[in-house]
């Protein structure tokens, strides 16, 4: 056994039921590799989960960290495509806000020899949600409009890079003390303290792709921009989460957001994105980030960095932090 130290989720509700605590983890089972984290990302997932509002999850007690970046530490029976000090990278869903995690082989990726761990880390979830949604979701195409709710956020900016890289016109929310930044990066900005964004789409004549992670009314709103053969792509339901108000199932409205497609004479459509670890897009497409960042054609921001130690300010902060991009919680002491 090796001791350890990691987040937990000991209750659902507020951010006091989280903490780090020391515990102990056993050597890495069959097909799975030990790894020594060096940084764990850190989304609405983690905040959904704290909330027990994230589908289908695990009940608490649990340690949350839905994606890392780290090093092979050990190899445990029958896994050998690693060697110890490789990096790598994992959509672990869980347990990535950990000193130490044992994950299953086929769920690790190699990251390109100097590529810098943080960005790896930020490629993992929010980019390559980005890249699925943007490249084959709603197959973005040069002269289209988009909007983007969110669009200073991880996912957000994210989406809008590589929409502006397909040669989109690219519209979107966020909070006004980021407005300049979004315009030096070429796209219009709206604020998401009110409702102007929907008349000034419409006198556009709407847009090709809507990407929308608010969910509830939120999604009705948005389809109400799209153009004639425009595309609202769904992936989330942080709308309440965000409000503080009461929790209610997404499940609903996500029948209603589908159920829009049996109007096949409108012209118009729905979908939500959902990323998987298993499908068979998930390492191609985190692969393809990793060369556009190499060769200079994306660049990957990173927003805010806590210490494990303080992810519970991550929980409490998530809200109010400025910047763009993305959030994550730095696990090891060093990037060795």
């Amino acid at each position: 056994m090796t001791t350890i130290r990691k987040a937990v989720i000991t209750a659902f509700g507020d951010p006091s039921n989280v903490s780090v605590v020391t515990a102990d983890l056993p050597p890495p089972p069959p097909q799975h590799a030990q790894i020594r984290v060096l940084y764990s990302g850190f989304s609405g997932a983690d905040i959904n989960m704290r909330l027990g509002r994230y589908p289908f999850q695990k009940k608490a007690p649990l340690t949350p960290g839905y994606c890392f970046v780290g090093t092979v530490a050990a190899n445990g029976p029958q896994c050998s495509k690693f060697s110890p000090g490789d990096m790598v990278v994992c959509m672990s869903v869980y347990d990535a806000q950990s000193s130490l995690v044992n994950m299953p082989e086929k769920y690790l990726i190699s990251v390109p020899e100097g590529f810098d761990a943080q960005k790896a880390c930020a490629l993992v979830l929010d980019w390559n949600t980005a890249y699925g949604m943007v490249f084959r979701s709603a197959n973005v195409s040069a002269g289209q409009r988009v909007f983007i709710h969110g669009c200073s956020g991880a996912v957000g900016y994210a989406l809008l890079v590589l929409c502006k890289l397909r040669g989109a016109d690219v519209h979107g929310t966020c909070s006004e003390r980021n407005f300049d930044t979004i315009r030096r990066l070429g796209a219009t900005p709206f604020s998401y303290r009110d409702k102007l964004w929907i008349g000034e789409m419409q006198k556009l004549r709407g847009a090709d792709a809507v990407f929308d992670a608010l969910g509830f009314e939120s999604w009705d709103e948005s389809y109400s921009i799209l153009a004639p053969t425009g595309k609202l792509v769904g992936y989330g339901g942080n709308l309440k989460t965000l409000t503080g108000e009461p929790a209610g199932s997404v499940v609903w409205p996500t029948l209603k957001l589908l159920g829009r497609n049996l109007m096949f004479w409108s012209g118009k459509r729905t979908t939500f994105y959902y990323i998987e670890r298993n499908h068979w897009t998930f390492e191609p497409d985190l692969k393809a980030l990793f060369e556009l960042v190499n060769k200079g054609k994306t660049e990957v921001l990173v927003k805010k960095i806590w210490a494990l130690e303080d992810v519970r300010e991550a929980h409490v902060g998530f809200n109010s932090a400025e910047g763009i991009g993305s959030f994550l919680i730095k696990v090891a002491d060093g990037d060795e």
